[in-house]
């Protein structure tokens, strides 16, 4: 079943799955004592056990609170100010180009991930300043405090960042799945064992790629190569290619921070979940 290569949000009940998981994993992931805040990695598996389904889940999170205060966990917080200092300031921003969700032109940032954090810097009364880089550049600029947040159409498997050990990173915010498509006139196939297939970078969609035995080749403009390319369904019907049988793995992206900023972690990820629609119409912008 083709998604067109956006995948459905989770029922109501999963989101407030979500919600509490990420609250509870994020909010007591630093500082804690040990003998309490334990809770903080439990809680997130046992909450989606049969005993806890749905919004009941938000009964735990409120035992969990009393818990963790009475044991003088502290609520989420950023060493470093984070937060604050980014409120009526400027937020900095690691981006690494990788279109359709970044790109540098001219010294000009763009992109859906540019245009959602433009918003959530509108939201919190900031300017924004980018500052391009590669993603290991910008991890060690994440922890020299020299930017706030990085974006490169990261996702859950993207190496470097989905790891969390050079920096913190938000909950999956938005899921996506490409599909190969074939020019027109140019026969299907369904077997990609050995077929060149075109990409926009050698990223997570080239692995995805490598992994089905494809031989991924970056191209400058995947709307007019001349052979099969991997792309989303919107995309391959606005171009004029033919989608195949071939769907490869979804992607769940995420964007990272500085490592502790748990605060701001928190701030940001509430913004994406509360923006995910945005998020799928500023991906369809800009990737058509």
């Amino acid at each position: 079943m083709q998604h067109d290569g956006l995948l459905p949000e989770s029922t109501a009940g999963h989101r407030c799955l979500d919600e509490v998981s990420v609250f509870v994993r994020v909010t007591f992931r630093a500082s804690t004592p040990r003998s309490w805040c334990r809770l903080a990695s439990i809680l997130p598996r046992r909450m989606r056990g049969d005993l806890f389904t749905g919004c009941k889940a938000f009964l735990v999170m409120v035992l969990a609170l009393f818990a963790l205060a009475s044991a003088g966990c502290d609520f989420p917080r950023d060493p470093r100010g984070t937060l604050e200092g980014v409120r009526n300031g400027t937020m900095r921003v690691g981006i690494v180009d990788n279109d359709p969700w970044t790109r540098i032109e001219e010294g000009r940032a763009s992109g859906a991930e540019v245009e959602l954090l433009k918003d959530f810097a509108e939201k919190l009364g900031a300017e924004t300043c980018f500052v391009p880089g590669t993603t290991p550049e910008l991890l060690e600029a994440a922890r020299q405090d020299e930017i706030d947040v990085l974006v490169g159409g990261f996702t859950s498997t993207s190496p470097g960042v989905s790891e969390g050990k050079e920096a913190g990173v938000t909950g999956p915010y938005l899921t996506t799945h490409s599909v190969v498509g074939v020019p027109p006139d140019t026969p299907a196939f369904e077997d990609p064992s050995g077929q060149e297939i075109a990409v926009g970078s050698i990223g997570a969609t080239a692995a995805l790629l490598k992994e089905e035995g494809a031989v991924p080749v970056a191209v400058d403009a995947l709307s007019t190569a001349d052979m099969p390319v991997a792309a989303y369904g919107w995309q391959l019907r606005a171009w004029g290619f033919e989608p195949t049988s071939i769907e490869l793995p979804e992607e769940q992206h995420v964007m990272a921070v500085p490592l502790g900023e748990n605060g701001w972690l928190v701030e940001l990820e509430r913004f994406l979940r509360a923006h995910r629609a945005e998020a799928k119409e500023l991906l369809r912008e800009e990737s058509t």
